[in-house]
């Protein structure tokens, strides 16, 4: 590894520690004290750079050692192990690296307040702390650049965005404020009834268990539900017939990785239990920690509340839950977003269920956080990743929906794809969703290729996906030759031109 990066690894830290010291002395930072926001920045420097680290491959030497020295403390210790134990601790940790990060959000909170502009500086320092890392081996790779671009733009857009709502909140208000205008709550009204009458005729009971029931794979998982339904049906004849019923908690866990079909199963879930009586609305709610956890002593609470108020009546669905209760971050409020869950949980057990989401080998640390949460979560759901064949039938779904035909040799360069995948590029990958995502590749290929087509395309052409898409999209392959449709007259044409030189005659 060269000095010299290493040297702006540690400069581009620099900047961020200046931010954090910036927090820390506007009382911005919760529990204010430099150690802990310290300790809370060299968590996600060597997680984020572990992420950037798996994106370019397996990390050398060179990179672990820039991972372990950049930050005041190698907090994850990657100075001391092998390449693969640090993709394992970068995987156990991937949430400090995953969205909006609480110390730009904080950051970004202090700029509205006092009109700095602290974050663009956490965000210009991230960058260049990761584009150092990337030139660690020497070359920055394809897959390394896309990483940074992609992760530094969506700090970007999160700037621009709050940005954009500061802005539009002020022209609403002077919107609102003229003479003439309709009230919010005028607004508010219309919008409400516009969406009423748009809302589509609720499905029944059987309805809704036939779509379950039509999704692919997951046979256990429509099992335990159908169980849960079968179990609130009888409590609700043993109520009928003034028989006692059993006092029982309905809040669930569902583990498994991600794509696995946790949130549509919840939302099914959701409606069921609605047309059952169980729930009285039937929404399903979904948030996950930066929905829950704020930025500031004494928020956490309030916006714990605001969000289970929102799903009375239906399900409150918690993805990566376990993100709220991190292992050495005891001062941190996900903590206080645990304790005020749990109390809310027990006010309004009669008319809300909440599922907790995220990878299984990380919930025990969820659920035994708080004393009273593994007590009112007594039913586990585990969502286990789809084979091959489950994978390729969700493509064909997927395609199905969208009015697309994945033709049979396409099929087998994705099924080549999958096979050819690591367990790191499992991960990634992320089931179900990754196969949405290579289907909209295979789309977007086959605009490329149908936008240079000189003659007419059909109907049937704008259907099909073929093996020349797919090796585009997936491979990077351009087709050797590209196969294109004669009509009749070209044929008739080319006929005669060859008999035509047959006889030594030529075309008039």
């Amino acid at each position: 590894m060269e000095i010299k990066e290493l040297q702006k690894g540690k400069a581009a830290y620099k900047q961020m520690t200046e931010c954090c010291d910036k927090l820390v002395a506007s009382g911005n930072w919760q529990r204010v004290g430099s150690s802990d926001i310290r300790l809370f920045l060299d968590m996600y420097v060597q997680s984020l750079l572990l992420k950037l680290a798996q994106a370019g491959g397996t990390p050398d030497p060179a990179m672990l050692t820039y991972i372990g020295s950049v930050p005041s403390r190698d907090i994850l210790q990657i100075g001391k192990t092998t390449p693969d134990q640090a993709l394992n601790i970068g995987f156990k940790n991937r949430s400090f690296a995953e969205g909006t990060p609480l110390l730009l959000r904080c950051c970004q909170a202090m700029d509205d307040k006092d009109g700095t502009a602290t974050a663009q500086q956490f965000v210009d320092g991230v960058s260049r702390l990761l584009y150092a890392a990337a030139e660690v081996d020497g070359d920055l790779n394809g897959k390394e650049l896309q990483f940074i671009t992609t992760y530094a733009g969506g700090l970007r857009t999160f700037l621009m965005t709050r940005a954009a709502g500061r802005h539009a909140g002020t022209q609403e208000q002077i919107r609102v404020d003229a003479p003439g205008s309709a009230s919010k709550t005028e607004k508010k009204a219309n919008a409400e009834a516009r969406q009423a009458s748009a809302e589509p005729e609720e499905k029944s009971v059987d309805e809704l268990l036939a779509e379950l029931d039509s999704l692919i794979g997951l046979t256990q998982v429509k099992k335990e539900v159908h169980t849960l339904i079968n179990l609130i049906k009888v409590r609700k004849m043993r109520e009928a017939h003034d028989l006692k019923v059993m006092d029982m908690s309905f809040h669930m866990v569902f583990t498994g990785n991600p794509g696995t079909g946790k949130t549509t199963v919840a939302r099914l879930v959701a409606k069921i239990y609605k047309q059952l009586g169980f729930l009285s609305q039937g929404q399903l709610i979904e948030t996950d920690r930066s929905g829950l956890v704020a930025g500031y002593v004494g928020q956490t609470a309030g916006k714990v509340t605001e969000v289970v108020n929102s799903a009375l009546g239906g399900i409150l669905f918690i993805d990566e839950a376990y993100a709220l209760a991190r292992k050495g971050m005891d001062n941190d409020f996900g903590h206080e977003a645990i304790d005020t869950l749990v109390k809310l949980m027990e006010d309004h057990r009669d008319d809300l269920v909440v599922i907790v989401a995220g990878y299984t080998d990380l919930m025990h640390d969820f659920l035994t956080s708080n004393p009273g949460l593994i007590s009112r979560f007594n039913k586990y759901i585990d969502f286990p990743d789809y084979t091959d064949d489950e994978l390729m039938g969700i493509l064909g779904m997927n395609a199905k929906k969208q009015g697309y035909v994945v033709t049979d040799k396409a099929c087998e360069v994705v099924r080549k794809m999958l096979q050819e995948m690591t367990i790191s590029d499992r991960m990634d990958f992320g089931n179900a969703r990754g196969m949405r995502n290579t289907l909209e590749k295979l789309v977007q290929e086959q605009a490329n290729r149908l936008a240079s087509f000189d003659g007419e395309v059909t109907k049937e052409m704008l259907q099909e996906l073929n093996e020349a898409d797919a090796r585009m999209a997936l491979y990077g392959e351009q087709p050797e030759t590209e196969e294109i449709p004669e009509s009749a007259e070209q044929l008739v044409s080319a006929e005669a031109e060859q008999a035509d030189a047959g006889d030594g005659t030529e075309n008039e």
